[in-house]
């Protein structure tokens, strides 16, 4: 099999000429300002271009410019000789589509997928949908072919096989056009609608394109953020399960890792945002620099589910340290995994995978603090115990084509590889060899709309946050323990329970104490009467 074109080896040195290549991009770099697109500029011709080994580079765009169309590219003496087809490809040998020629694109635009600026040419996403080589027949005369306007090609892609052709119908004009269809060959199949079968991108998997945002649009009056985030509030909450069901596969279920941090619901209108907790509470004061960075998201109107996360230097997601980040810290970062509203459409009712490819679109060319969750690949519980080892909190499991749906759901199942929740600290007791520190906490989870003992945290914060806390856990004391449950305990301070401590710890006893527990840091997104103790659902 030939190495494909996204192969990291697919670079070779060939001896074409220069001055043709450099003068063929000339319309391709006229149209377009590097500062703005993310399209890969025409390298330094006075290097030597590149091609493919073992064949000429072919690939199919999906592209949702003005309109949905498909833009065939082969390369032709150092460039992508290209085509727009605004149907697609057929199968069917009968069947034989427009192909209107545009400028040619440099070779690295074999690989680009992502969106093109609003304002840009050719503005709007584009998906890579097929690659591979392709010979013409007879070899070696791709050039010339096209020169005359009649090209016999053999294509070996991953959609598109078999020979094909490409006929000028008229060699006048700036855009001359063609039509291109099957040859009759042991791939031609009149009943195969390629397009229909096969949207997805062959790089990413992506199925959905957005086209430009029109001017008018973008310049047309929005409602405020805060609004949008009522007619999207409350958000979707995944149900904690001891295991996954023992069907679970990628046919039915995708994997996203599990973010220790900040839910978010993010609102952008015309460049003003909104950030809100699970609980409504204001998170965009507390993490400015995420919320700076929305303001530069280019969408009209977006709502955006995600997770404020601070990220320690292997990628992986640490509550304590967000917990002790300033405001605006440069490591704090929102990880979105869904996109509930855009242009003035609710999305919720969309099906997941249509919403997340959205999500990638909106999120395109954004700034690196506004980042796409990752998916996890694998069988579900080899998935979890490689994201265990490398230190993440967990997996969650999404049914594919379900719906947003407020609440707590079973079509979003969590999965978690460490042990933990949050608690409400209703007393402390102090550290008996260092006067005015905390020495451990004394905590409770809620039941039934009451607060039940559930054991000490003594490890898990330095000296400084151990006086933090004895101070403004002492201007809170009170008489008697306002937990269920607690125990008579000398030398313990009783507090009313105003704050919440996120706590990791390896199980629960039988009588519903901690085993083996470690303080992570305060959750000032949660109140204590939301400290439900989580129990694994069947």
């Amino acid at each position: 099999m030939a190495p494909q074109p996204h192969s990291p080896f697919w670079i070779r040195v060939t001896m074409v000429d220069k001055k043709k290549a450099s003068s063929r991009l000339a319309e391709y770099e006229a149209k377009r300002d590097f500062d703005v697109t993310s399209e890969p500029a025409p390298r330094d011709v006075e290097g030597e271009p590149s091609t493919s080994p073992g064949g000429r580079t072919f690939m199919v765009h999906k592209h949702h410019a003005r309109a949905l169309h498909y833009d065939l590219r082969l390369e032709i003496d150092g460039a992508l000789a290209s085509w727009a087809i605004p149907k697609g490809p057929s199968y069917d040998p009968k069947v034989k589509r427009l192909a209107v020629q545009t400028e040619d694109h440099p070779l690295e635009y074999a690989t680009f997928e992502g969106r093109i600026p609003d304002e840009e040419y050719g503005g709007g996403d584009s998906l890579i949908w097929d690659r591979g080589t392709y010979e013409t027949v007879p070899p070696g005369e791709a050039a010339l072919q096209r020169e005359r306007g009649r090209m016999k090609i053999d294509l070996s892609g991953e959609k598109l096989k078999g020979r094909w052709n490409l006929l000028r119908t008229a060699p006048y004009g700036a855009k001359p056009p063609w039509l291109f269809f099957k040859a009759k060959d042991e791939h031609a199949d009149p009943s195969f609608d390629v397009v229909a079968a096969r949207p997805e991108s062959v790089a990413s998997g992506r199925v959905h394109v957005r086209g430009p945002v029109t001017a008018r649009v973008r310049k047309a009056s929005h409602p405020p953020p805060a609004e949008l985030l009522e007619e999207t509030f409350p958000p979707m909450l995944a149900t904690l399960v001891e295991e996954l069901p023992p069907k679970i596969g990628r046919e039915r279920w995708v994997l996203e890792l599990k973010y220790d941090g900040f839910r978010s619901l993010s609102a952008i209108s015309s460049g003003a945002v909104a950030m809100w907790t699970r609980n409504a509470l204001d998170l965009a004061a507390r993490c400015p620099g995420v919320a700076r960075a929305l303001e530069r998201v280019k969408v009209p109107e977006a709502v955006i589910d995600g997770e404020v996360v601070s990220v320690d230097e292997a990628g992986v997601s640490r509550f304590g340290r967000l917990a002790r980040a300033g405001a605006g810290h440069r490591e704090i970062v929102l990880f979105a995994f869904d996109l509930l509203w855009l242009d003035g459409q609710d999305l919720r009712g969309r099906p997941l995978e249509e919403r997340r490819d959205l999500l990638a679109s909106v999120l395109d060319n954004g700034p690196d603090e506004i980042r796409l969750a990752e998916r996890v690949d694998g069988p579900p519980a080899e998935a979890l115990a490689r994201v265990a080892a490398e230190g993440h909190e967990g997996l969650i499991a999404k049914l594919r084509g379900s719906v947003y749906t407020p609440g707590r759901s079973r079509d979003w199942l969590k999965l978690k590889a460490l042990v933990g929740q949050e608690l409400a600290i209703v007393g402390f007791s102090p550290n008996k060899g260092h006067p005015g520190l905390v020495g451990a906490l004394l905590v409770a989870y809620a039941e039934d709309g009451k607060l039940r003992y559930a054991g000490k945290v003594g490890t898990g914060f330095d000296a400084k946050l151990s006086r933090e806390l004895a101070s403004r856990l002492s201007a809170d004391a009170v008489d008697t323990p306002r937990a269920e449950g607690a125990p008579r305990m000398r030398d313990v301070t009783w507090v009313e329970p105003k704050l919440v401590a996120e706590v990791r710890f390896s199980e629960w006893t039988a009588d519903g104490k901690l085993r083996h527990s470690a303080f992570v840091g305060l959750r000032p997104d949660k109140t204590p009467l939301e400290c439900v103790r989580e129990r694994p659902q069947p």
